[in-house]
């Protein structure tokens, strides 16, 4: 029997011939790797053991043969995912929805201003209540608009979203200086590529 002093010092053993044989073919030991007979031998290289010598050349013949290192499957391809929402189109949704309350806003002042100035001229005046009756009109279509863009179903609602932001822009007639401001930015989103083909790839065509 002998005893294995490995590289750091730890003794292993007693083991017998067989093991020595099987550590050798692993690579474990070599002709350099210091044994002791058992007990109270001497450590010695195993290549200068008389009756071990055997292993050493056994070792090289008929080497146990190692198993190679896995190699790792190749990772699955990543399915391609929903494009990411521009935030351009929530700017849309919200300065339609405020704009459509400005409108409702700006209708009812003009409604009553003009329905007092119908009153005072006898009629006269009636043909200007075509402005505010636009601002309703324009008011109530955006919120509802806006409301839906909002919602959890909106992309029907960005088919109108460039006509609703003209609509905007022609509330000027009512002095609306706010929609138009809004309804020019909305135009400029709606016409932004990015936002053009995320609507594209919804099934949207504005």
């Amino acid at each position: 029997m002998y005893e294995f002093k490995a590289e750091d010092d730890k003794v292993y053993g007693p083991v017998d011939e067989a093991t020595i044989l099987a550590w050798a073919k692993s690579g474990r030991i070599d002709g350099n790797s210091l044994l002791s007979k058992t007990p109270g031998g001497e450590w010695t290289p195993l290549n200068r053991i008389v009756e071990l010598s055997h292993i050493c050349r056994q070792a090289a013949e008929s080497p146990v043969p190692t198993t190679p290192p896995a190699i790792p499957a190749a990772p699955a391809p990543v399915p391609a995912g929903q494009p990411v929402k521009p935030g351009k189109l929530q700017a849309i949704s919200i300065m339609t929805l405020v704009g459509g309350i400005i409108g409702v806003l700006v209708g009812l002042t003009y409604g009553c201003y003009f329905g007092m100035l119908t009153l005072a001229t006898l009629g006269i005046g009636v043909f200007l209540m075509i402005l505010p009756v636009y601002a309703l009109i324009f008011g109530i279509m955006a919120i509802i608009r806006g409301s839906q863009m909002l919602g959890a179903n909106p992309m029907p609602a960005f088919k109108s979203a460039k006509g609703i932001a003209i609509m905007q822009i022609v509330n000027i007639i009512c002095c609306d200086l706010i929609n138009m401001v809004l309804g020019i930015i909305n135009l400029v989103f709606l016409n932004d590529p990015e936002v053009k083909d995320y609507l594209h790839s919804q099934g949207v065509e504005i």
